[in-house]
């Protein structure tokens, strides 16, 4: 089961999807103690069940009978959890890749209980709201705080709103074959939008958004958002050092001629000499500035205009807004909405922190001449923020303002591509577009699509014999795939050469930049994913001593006095945990799960493609000994990875305030390792088994005819 939801997906097929997640998160976070969790098996269970099996209601629900009596038709594993009153949960499972368990397709969860007159009675769990009482009844009640139950299900009820609601967004399926580089982009992040973070049962809830503000707001559904606009007095302004004199400002960057003279034209009429005109998201203007603003706006220090001329087009992140035109400006702004259970604040101390983040990175580019020409950076260091004019000079760790949320939304940070991309020939894809298949009129379509439609004969040749000469004992699998999956396979070897390389690279160096999908940018020159794209560079992760050995200065970051900055990692395995995590159980494993499904590709194939993509990558860089070693061991030989809780820290935050995620640490699979052991083959074969025996698979007869001009 792809655990990303699919365009046009039904409200059935949504809430499968986030049953799958929620599971997982369950398992791996603990909710359940050892003496509550049990692994048994379907041979204990099926005489138990085949009554209730058998007489399962003939409504939605009934869809599910033959799968499940398919189940306990031969010897598969069985979670059971007690629950209160002698109740049980059973989860039908197989062995996953980032997780030892995941739910069987399409087996949702099942309750057990008896009823008074003690027969045993079988219910499908067809819906989270049900999973999530039913574990939470399995838990010590005095040990959760109430508030954050009681916000974990909101957010929950939100997400699935919210799915529902995207299910029904006009996706195109054209993306990369757009005629403009700018368009492409767009298009890209409104993929990656659908999708949002993977695998976090909360993340496409926006907690603050209505149904129309979802509609209007965010990336899928493609509208143009007209950005308001303020003057804000110059004496209540902090900008960045970059930022020379009066006349720099947001709208010389981000208007052309005409719109910068109306603006111009408005502000001398009302006699805003004296101010600066910053940009605002709509929604922050309506929610928000009148709530934190209404002293500065009786006094005139902050004034909304009239002027709104500028369009825009929203990123996955909701607040990054791309402008539908050539140029290599775009703009992030705060926005009050809580997602992933953190409001999008813009803090001048975090907007300081990037500015060190990418000195350090463009210091790190001169170290590695591989590193320079597969990494770049969008440039973030134009920003300007509302300050008290007492605290505009201050930029020092002692700044009382930086610690309090009124500043934070008010601002903008201005983010200008490097020239080597600002070219027609160069195309953007977030990874984050790459995880996820859209599924229109009986087809299923992914981004690797058009690569493949766009590509000359000889790059689809050079696809497949890269990946060919890697692949070891796999092959002989790599025999059996067609030419479609082969040139797939390729291109995923590619993507994985680019990101994962050039990840290490900088790990090599003391860096780890922020690798989930949203933060990461392809490029892709000439039909090949040719360098990754940072964004965000506050949250760039340091290891001093490895810093140190290449002569990279430290950053000095800014954080509260007596308080260590996390963005100081003390050991290398905490800075190589944000690649186990982040890059690789999250971004790259949306990747593998969705071409896995779209191409019929065995999953564990993909999985050995990206340890021979690793394995390559740690024998070519300049590592020290002991780096290659550490490296090797922890993300290809070990038998476990580290895995970011996401929900028991919803719980614990309770109703806290936060611009952060809730996330905790725990421990799942090394998938490489579980990939290593699997049958490729068998499963191969169990792929075409099962789209055979499912309507709705993807005509994959459709994507064959696709491309079999082009050969």
């Amino acid at each position: 089961m792809l655990s990303v939801l699919s365009s046009a997906a039904t409200e059935q097929q949504i809430q499968g999807a986030l049953l799958a997640q929620l599971v997982e998160c369950l398992l791996l976070e603990g909710w359940f103690t050892p003496e509550q969790l049990q692994t048994s098996s379907t041979e204990v269970y099926a005489p138990k069940i085949a009554g209730q099996l058998a007489n399962l209601p003939a409504n939605d629900k009934g869809n599910y009978k033959k799968s499940y009596q398919d189940f306990f038709a031969v010897k598969n594993t069985v979670l059971v959890v007690d629950l209160p009153n002698n109740a049980q949960l059973l989860l039908l499972v197989t062995h996953g890749y980032s997780a030892p368990w995941r739910l069987a397709v399409p087996c949702l969860p099942l309750y057990l209980y008896a009823e008074e007159t003690q027969n045993l009675r079988l219910d499908i769990i067809d819906n989270v709201h049900d999973l999530l009482n039913y574990s939470l009844s399995a838990m010590d009640a005095e040990q959760l705080s109430m508030a954050g139950v009681s916000k974990l299900q909101e957010s929950l009820a939100a997400s699935i709103e919210a799915a529902k609601q995207s299910a029904h967004a006009p996706l195109h399926t054209a993306v990369y074959a757009r005629p403009h580089a700018y368009q492409t982009l767009i298009a890209a992040e409104a993929w990656a939008s659908l999708m949002d973070r993977p695998f976090h049962p909360l993340a496409k809830g926006k907690l603050g958004l209505g149904a129309a503000d979802y509609a209007r707001y965010m990336a899928e559904f493609h509208q143009p958002i007209f950005l308001n606009w303020v003057a804000v007095a110059r004496s209540h302004i902090m900008c960045a050092d970059a930022v020379q004199g009066g006349a720099d400002t947001p709208a010389y960057y981000l208007l052309n001629e005409d719109m910068q003279a109306l603006l111009i034209a408005e502000m001398q009429d009302r006699g805003l000499q004296t101010h600066i005109a910053l940009p605002v998201h709509p929604w922050q203007l309506k929610h928000e500035l009148p709530t934190h603003y209404a002293d500065d706006m009786a006094a005139g220090t902050v004034v909304v205009l009239n002027f709104a001329a500028l369009p825009t087009y929203a990123s996955a992140s909701l607040r990054s807004m791309l402008l539908s035109d050539v140029t290599p400006h775009s703009i992030k702004l705060p926005l009050g909405v809580y997602a992933l259970n953190s409001k999008r604040y813009l803090p001048a101390l975090k907007l300081i922190n990037g500015e060190k983040n990418q000195a350090l990175l463009t210091q790190a580019k001169t170290k590695d001449r591989t590193l320079d020409a597969h990494l770049h950076l969008w440039d973030e260091r134009h920003w300007w923020g509302y300050m008290p004019p007492e605290h505009t000079a201050d930029k020092s760790n002692i700044n009382p303002y930086f610690y309090q949320e009124k500043p934070t939304h008010l601002g903008a940070m201005l983010r200008t591509l490097p020239k080597a991309l600002c070219t027609e020939s160069i195309r953007l894809l977030p990874m984050a577009s790459l995880g996820m298949c859209v599924q229109q009129t009986g087809a299923s379509y992914h981004l690797f699509d058009e690569l493949i439609a766009a590509a000359s004969f000889s790059t689809r040749a050079t696809m497949i014999d890269g990946v060919a000469q890697q692949l070891g004992t796999s092959a002989h699998v790599f025999a059996r795939l067609d030419r479609v999956q082969q040139v797939a396979l390729g291109y995923f070897y590619n993507l994985c050469n680019i990101f994962l390389g050039t990840m290490l690279r900088c790990l090599r160096l003391g860096l780890a930049p922020e690798m989930h999908g949203q933060n990461i940018v392809l490029a892709v020159t000439e039909h090949q994913f040719s360098g990754v794209l940072l964004r965000d560079h506050d949250s760039v992760r340091i290891h001093l001593p490895w810093l140190m050995r290449h002569d990279l200065d430290d950053p000095e970051y800014l954080s509260p006095p007596d308080f260590k900055n996390r963005l100081y990692r003390e050991t290398p395995e905490a800075l190589i945990f944000y690649m186990q995590s982040l890059g690789i159980l999250v971004n790259l494993r949306a990747v593998i799960e969705s071409l896995a499904g779209h191409y019929q590709l065995p999953e564990s194939l993909l999985w050995q493609t990206a340890a021979a993509s690793i394995q390559h990558a740690i024998s070519v860089i300049d590592f020290d000994t002991d780096q290659a070693n550490l490296l090797h061991e922890l993300l290809l030989t070990a038998p476990t990875y580290p895995y970011k809780t996401m929900l028991l820290p919803v719980i614990e935050r309770g109703s806290d305030a936060h611009g952060s995620m809730p996330a905790g640490e725990s421990t799942t699979v090394n998938p490489f390792v579980q990939a290593l052991t699997s049958n490729s083959i068998a499963e191969m074969n169990h792929t075409n088994d099962d789209n055979n025996n499912h309507k709705d698979s993807y005509d994959y007869q459709h994507l064959l005819d696709r491309y079999s001009r082009a050969d």
